[in-house]
């Protein structure tokens, strides 16, 4: 079921939206619903905050290891 959302936004900005829509190809609303996914997609900065605090403690311990290169990713 759709439903309409009205929103009030500066003229700037629904121009820099109707202009990322068209490069992506997609009409206003296919581009904002897009352009929502992608945000729940991202890292939460508490989340980052963290995975940093507990690469940290992590580090301070000798838990980590040096890498030559990518490759010792593998091993």
């Amino acid at each position: 079921m759709r439903s309409i959302l009205n929103i009030s936004i500066p003229a700037e900005k629904k121009q820099e939206i109707v202009r990322r829509a068209k490069k992506a190809g997609k009409n206003v609303s296919a581009y904002i619903v897009y352009a929502v996914s992608l945000e729940a997609k991202l890292i939460q900065e508490s989340e980052l905050i963290k995975m940093a605090q507990k690469a940290k403690s992590d580090y301070r311990k000798g838990k980590t290891k040096k890498l030559e290169s990518l490759a010792d990713l593998m091993h």
